[in-house]
């Protein structure tokens, strides 16, 4: 492998930049066990520039819901150096400024708007395959420059319907969907342009208390390629219902049918799962020092609609993580991505698969041989606010358990202030039987107002 030699300058300038994630007008509807980069938030709770009104105070009309909203705002720098056996050093430096406006809601009603720009002043430093920007004998890094409507959709939602006890939130139009942890459906959240879907959604929790139920049907998928790259036109559905059985228990069945028609037949599937995640040693006051967390997913996923190879496939998953508070936790994990005979094998085709199988991003979309992951890390509380974590992947094929290689990855960090925050991260993969070595280091802030 090539070292990066050639960016130890900026390293040694830049090495206290970097951030969390990008601002979004929601909450999700429970709380569920983090994912393997617990550390790195997909989406942070943002400080919006604020109502133009008191926000609680309803507006008189609807002309007053419409001027008297609120301003979303966040800008990210990123510098991504990046080196792989076979291709030229990249080094990808890019700012992403995101602008949103949300109406204030009347009578349950509102609407939101949100652009986002990408811009590289030097784009010929790396190489973006699906859109064709930049050099292409240099290491992939798939943040293209553009400018796209990120978000705009409608929504009515309210805490309940009449006197039923029954909250109901409807969007139509570009939205953000992110389920559970994202395995299966996500917004790709760590690249510059994030993953939105043209869709329908509806969110309820049908009047009983800890339950959510979710449903979306998908006519398009915006995916992190910008105005430019392909966004394959959809006729999917998205089925996720959450039952909160006890704290130690929480039963996640879902059923996410995908038809991508022609434009990309080879991920056209229906997955057929479920997914169980509770606490337990945790006091109903969270008071508890020390405790673990668990997840256990299981699916089933078939080919469908376009879709020319026929083919079926098991996911399985689990994970446990025992924390101790104010010092950090260790966590253990496998997953399983099955095979059909070597020929095909499961994928997902609109889950946030940075965060599952190393950040090195070497298999987004799975070997036809499958996967098998067997992972480790601990995070730690460090002083002055540092937040650290380091995780080690092993990985084999599901077809003849082939050694594929392993990898280290490591992510520091740190919020600033409410409105500023900061993120190194590194991954380093060594590559077994004709895997490439790659290594990777982001320097990133992003500011939020």
């Amino acid at each position: 492998m090539k070292p990066l030699v050639h960016a130890c300058p900026v390293l040694f300038v830049c090495v206290s930049l970097s951030v969390a994630q990008e601002a979004t007008p929601e909450t999700p509807a429970a709380p569920v066990p983090q994912a393997p980069d617990a550390v790195e938030p997909d989406v942070a709770a943002e400080p919006p520039l604020g109502w133009f009104s008191d926000p609680g105070e309803p507006p008189a009309d609807f002309f007053g819901a419409l001027v008297s909203g609120k301003i979303h705002l966040d800008n990210t720098f990123r510098i991504e150096l990046a080196d792989s056996t076979g291709r030229n050093s990249s080094t990808a430096i890019t700012n992403r400024i995101r602008l949103g406006y949300e109406t204030k809601p009347f009578h349950g009603f509102s609407g939101f708007v949100e652009m986002e720009n990408v811009a590289t002043p030097a784009v010929d430093n790396y190489w973006v395959p699906a859109t064709g920007d930049g050099t292409s004998d240099r290491t992939v890094v798939a943040d293209p420059p553009g400018t796209e409507v990120n978000q705009a959709f409608g929504r009515f939602d309210v805490d309940s319907l009449g006197d039923t006890g029954m909250s109901f939130d409807v969007k139509a139009g570009r939205q953000r969907i992110k389920l559970d942890d994202d395995r299966f459906i996500g917004n790709v959240g760590w690249r510059q342009f994030e993953q939105t879907y043209d869709s329908v959604s509806v969110r309820t929790n049908l009047g009983v208390e800890d339950l959510s139920f979710f449903y979306a049907y998908v006519w398009g998928v915006r995916r992190v390629f910008g105005p430019d790259g392909p966004n394959p036109d959809s006729d999917s559905h998205f089925i996720n219902l959450s039952y909160g059985v006890m704290p130690e228990l929480r039963v996640t069945p879902f059923a996410y049918l995908l038809d991508f028609e022609d434009d990309d037949p080879f991920n056209s599937s229906n997955s057929f799962g479920v997914r169980l995640t509770g606490d337990l040693w945790r006091d109903a006051d969270d008071a508890a020092d020390v405790y673990a967390d668990y997840e256990v997913t299981y699916a089933h996923q078939v080919d469908a609609g376009s879709n020319p190879i026929d083919y079926e496939a098991e996911f399985f998953a689990a994970q446990l993580r025992l924390t101790q508070k104010t010092v950090g936790h260790l966590l253990a994990g496998y997953q399983l991505l099955g095979s059909d005979g070597g020929t095909f094998a499961f994928r997902f085709p609109l889950g946030t698969n940075h965060k599952f199988q190393g950040f090195d991003d070497l298999f987004l979309v799975t070997p036809n041989a499958g996967l098998q992951d067997l992972y480790a890390g601990i995070g730690a509380d460090l002083p002055c606010g540092i937040n650290a974590a380091f995780i080690f992947h092993q990985f084999w094929t599901d077809e003849g358990g082939t050694d594929l290689g392993n990898e280290y990855d490591m992510i520091a960090s740190k919020t600033i202030n409410p409105n500023w925050s900061v993120l190194v991260k590194a991954a380093f993969f060594d590559g077994h039987k004709g895997q490439p070595d790659v290594s990777r280091v982001w320097l990133q802030t992003t500011f939020r107002f």
